[in-house]
């Protein structure tokens, strides 16, 4: 058994989690801010202030073997603050001053697809992959001597999520047309079920079998799918077909413009690559265990999982 030790653990990603290392017969704490901790019983509640303006305090009693951090900001900063000064950048330097000044020796990073965007120079590139490079960066430079993998997955999908493909899930289900036919680029995703099950893996991996390689990991499902392909999917799945509009590309740019919504349209109509997984199968004896159209099953009418419901 292992002791744990969780940030942002009562989000989409930490409440499944937390399950998971439980079932697996894990010690697991976690910081929560609120007033009450959530209601997971076996875990052992930490309660911390803002993360972004305080390093916790540490609580010599309590020895972990691990550090997870989900802790993430819901809003970007403004355009005028320096990365390095957003609160994405403060909550790093403040969590791995805690990971030193508690001496734990591994810690696992969820960061997003979107920093190897912003890391790569790409004309699609957003405030808030530069924020969580930067965040990256961090984390890297203070946690050098220690077990370190930052994990960056590209959108996340499972019961409760509240993402751009619940909001595709929603418009098929109240069977709305959907003007993305011409939306053929490939794009990467990983299931929730799948991401845990990394997670749990790189947890338990032996010291002597941590790999010389990385630290930062680009993690995915492994099934490229264009978006007009997924909206069939989910169609299917739902047991609703998708009205798809083959509305040209241009004239979709044009209306994320003019909305304000362009980063929407481009997650949405342009290529998302992700880095061969072979690497990360080498390194972590790690495969994904499911993939679409078996991991959107929790989409199915009447299974009582539906996207943006809060599930514990």
């Amino acid at each position: 058994m292992k002791s744990f030790l969780l940030s942002g653990a009562s989000g989409f990603i930490g409440r499944t989690l937390i399950g998971k290392l439980l079932a697996s017969g894990h010690s697991v704490s976690a910081f929560y801010r609120q007033d009450l901790p959530p209601a997971y019983p076996c875990v052992n509640w930490i309660r911390t202030g803002d993360l972004s303006v305080d390093v916790p305090e540490v609580d010599t009693k309590f020895k972990f073997d691990l550090f997870i951090n989900l802790a993430a900001v819901l809003k970007t900063g403004p355009d005028n603050i320096a990365v390095n000064e957003s609160a994405t950048a403060r909550i790093a330097a403040n969590v791995s001053n805690f990971i030193l000044a508690a001496d734990i020796p591994r810690a696992i990073v969820i960061s997003t697809v979107a920093a190897s965007v912003a890391e790569n120079g790409l004309p699609n590139a957003r405030r808030y992959g530069l924020e969580k490079l930067e965040a990256d960066r961090i984390f890297l430079e203070k946690l050098r001597d220690r077990e370190l993998a930052i994990l960056r997955p590209p959108a996340v999908y499972g019961p409760g999520m509240q993402s751009s493909l619940s909001a595709l899930a929603s418009l098929i289900r109240k069977r709305m047309p959907i003007p993305l036919g011409r939306a053929t680029a490939p794009r990467h995703y990983i299931s929730l079920v799948n991401l845990c099950s990394l997670i749990k893996r790189i947890a338990c991996v032996p010291s002597e079998q941590w790999p010389k390689a990385g630290p930062v990991w680009e993690v995915s499902d492994g099934q490229p799918i264009s978006t007009s392909d997924l909206v069939e999917m989910l169609g299917q799945v739902m047991g609703r077909p998708a009205l798809l509009v083959p509305l040209p590309l241009a004239l979709l740019r044009l209306a994320g413009r003019l909305s304000g919504q362009s980063e929407l349209v481009s997650s949405a109509i342009d290529e998302l690559a992700i880095s061969e997984q072979s690497a990360l199968t080498n390194a972590f004896g790690w495969e994904p265990i499911e993939r679409m159209p078996d991991s959107l099953c929790f989409l199915r009418e009447g299974d009582g999982h539906h996207e943006g419901r809060r599930t514990g």
